[in-house]
């Protein structure tokens, strides 16, 4: 298994790990920022590293922050346990000022604080405004930000590339077939809304109503009252439509677990096991067993839908 780790520490000093006992490096389209956990060898006890970088077969899949860090002596070898989430997770932690922004860009969120490492497009339109809301993270105005701009939502590429588009071009990566050693097909309906109601500007309900077809095609009865979202109030019923679609999230998908990593990243036009869809999810794993790729294709409203329309 050819995996290196780069630990650097608050002084600036680097300790490179090479011997690996294993690790977990899991992305997702709907998730804000790729978690790492492993575990190395190491020379010595160590205090809390500030950062780790670790890349397989020279490529690099992880540059984050470790939250937390543990070095246990076993059977005479010293190791160091940790965790680490990529930059983008500051979008989590901090929180704009409750208020109606206008003229809004990624660059104008983006600059709000200096956060560390992330890079992003700073060339993305203009949005007449967005609302935010009491205690909402970053992450949140971003997400309303990217569904005004076009319809999508937020996603993070590798390292800490917060992408508002959905990537284009027809190049394919073909993954390994004859490496594949196991097929899933499922999907999720846990977080599915049947049908919502918001209220009018006068907190009348009844005005604006929309049901959820897929919903009602599977029985589910999960209905939903909430207020009038100024975030949409130059389409209420827009405001329907976003949360709908949200619920629907990981919908449908697929998945493919093969012996060792191509490379791939998150929105990679991929093709395996006779589907060529964007990849949605990525979870690496590694250990004395080898270096092993799940990638999960999402069918729903936002992932693979010109694909599958």
């Amino acid at each position: 298994m050819n995996v290196e780790c780069v630990l650097t520490y608050s002084d600036q000093r680097t300790v490179t790990l090479t011997e690996c006992l294993h690790f977990s490096l899991l992305r997702d389209r709907y998730q804000a920022f790729a978690a790492l956990s492993a575990q190395f060898f190491i020379d010595d006890f160590t205090e809390l590293p500030d950062s780790a970088v670790l890349r397989i077969n020279g490529q690099l899949v992880h540059y984050g922050i470790v939250q937390k860090s543990e070095c246990v002596r076993e059977k005479n070898r010293l190791t160091i346990r940790f965790a680490s989430r990529s930059f983008t997770s500051a979008l989590l932690r901090n929180q704009l000022v409750p208020d109606v922004y206008f003229n809004v860009t990624l660059r104008s969120l983006m600059e709000t604080y200096r956060l560390p490492k992330i890079e992003y497009d700073d060339r993305m339109e203009e949005v007449r405004y967005v609302v935010v809301k009491e205690n909402a993270a970053m992450w949140d105005t971003i997400i309303a930000y990217n569904y005004k701009l076009c319809g999508g939502f937020p996603y993070v590429r590798v390292p800490n590339l917060l992408c508002m588009m959905p990537q284009t071009g027809s190049a394919v990566t073909v993954l390994p077939d004859d490496r594949v050693i196991a097929a899933k097909q499922g999907g999720s309906c846990m977080e599915m809304i049947s049908r919502i109601d918001m209220a009018n500007a006068a907190g009348e309900y009844g005005s604006y109503t929309m049901e959820n077809s897929e919903a009602v095609r599977r029985g589910i009865v999960r209905n939903r009252q909430i207020k009038l979202d100024k975030q949409y109030l130059y389409d209420p019923t827009d405001a329907l439509r976003f949360r709908i679609a949200l619920g629907n999230r990981r919908l449908d998908s697929r998945s493919f677990r093969y012996i060792g990593y191509c490379g791939e990243d998150l929105e990679d036009l991929c093709q395996i096991g006779g589907l060529t869809a964007r990849v949605s999810r990525i979870l690496i794993t590694g250990s004395e067993k080898g270096i092993f790729t799940e990638d999960t294709f999402y069918f729903d409203s936002f992932c693979n839908r010109q694909e599958t329309e």
